[in-house]
């Protein structure tokens, strides 16, 4: 009696147990059902952060008056304005429009806006890196005596002559450039390739074929350097010169700034056009179209990109305040061969 007793009470507890058991497997299973389902249910995509674009800053004379140049100005990229540029001076005459109205259309287009709140009647100012001149200097360069702490600063334009292909109208007005003062501020690799060629002998070659732009200023005479123009420059005279303590010149030199200030003029833009043909013993393929902005460059003005101090202004007493100088705006059109 007393075993059947113990049995049943063990039985029953099991029965119990189990019972109680049950329900909290299924919560547990419905817990986890739950969290995959969760899982599984996509997340609200948030939508993209605008970035607020800078606004272009035109440049005005008062920027330079003083010993010092914001060294964020970053002026108007030579890409951008090159590009405003080509929007103007290729427009065409319409069907049913005459002549004199078309010129007058591209004459009113001179004081539209073109980037920013600047026109093509503007100053435009470049802001571009002064670069360590090696033994051929050219363009915008500096060099350092290590010895004597001095530094000196060049202005070394190119004098090439342009074929002007390229031009909207080149087929019906070919003009070619010969006497202007060239400086290159962009260079870019547009296209890059390979390919096999084989010459009339049955020789094979892989071609490395590339094809880039160039872009820069092409303008009249610079009247304020007076060093002699050549191709190569191996012993330039430099357009200003200081010294520099040499822990000074290890930062600030590598960061030298230059801002070009220049009058775009008539033809606004003129082209030149190199193409170099492939060899069995140099497969070179490339072709360079180039894009020069004209005009006039009043003036150069070399300071730090860390703190803005000017370190040297061409001509001298370019932007000074206390020269109450009157900046000719009437500029001559670059004059084709």
């Amino acid at each position: 009696m007393k075993k059947w007793f113990v049995l049943a009470f063990t039985a029953s507890l099991a029965s119990i147990c189990a019972a109680q058991t049950k329900p909290a497997v299924n919560k547990i299973q419905t817990v986890a059902s739950t969290a995959k389902q969760v899982r599984k249910t996509p997340v609200a995509s948030l939508p993209p952060v605008k970035q607020e674009q800078k606004k272009p800053v035109s440049f005005s004379m008062s920027m330079i008056e003083n010993g010092r140049i914001d060294p964020a100005y970053e002026g108007f990229p030579v890409s951008e304005i090159v590009a405003a540029v080509q929007k103007i001076t290729g427009a065409s005459k319409g069907e049913f429009e005459s002549t004199a109205d078309f010129n007058a259309r591209k004459i009113a287009s001179l004081n539209e806006k073109v980037i920013g709140e600047s026109t093509l009647n503007d100053y435009f100012a470049l802001a571009l890196p002064v670069k360590k001149g090696g033994k051929y200097k050219e363009g915008l360069a500096y060099d350092f005596n290590a010895d004597t702490g001095e530094v000196r600063l060049f202005a070394l334009p190119n004098k090439l002559s342009m074929n002007g292909i390229g031009a909207p109208d080149y087929d019906t007005n070919k003009r070619q450039y010969t006497d202007l003062d060239q400086f290159d501020l962009d260079f870019k690799v547009i296209a890059k390739d390979t390919y096999e060629a084989s010459n009339a002998y049955g020789a094979t070659v892989v071609v490395e074929k590339t094809m880039s732009v160039r872009l820069g200023v092409a303008v009249n005479k610079i009247p304020f350097l007076n060093a002699r123009r050549e191709k190569a420059y191996t012993n330039p005279s430099p357009v200003a010169q200081f010294t520099l303590e040499n822990a000074n010149a290890a930062k600030e030199l590598p960061a030298l700034k230059a801002l070009i200030v220049m009058k775009i003029a008539s033809p606004y833009l003129i082209y030149d056009y190199f193409y170099a043909k492939p060899t069995r013993d140099d497969p070179k393929e490339m072709s360079m179209q180039s894009k020069y902005l004209t005009g006039n460059i009043l003036g150069i003005v070399f300071y730090s990109g860390i703190t803005g101090e000017v370190f040297g202004r061409v001509p001298e007493a370019f932007g000074r305040p206390e020269v109450k100088q009157e900046v000719n705006a009437q500029t001559q059109a670059a004059q084709p061969e």
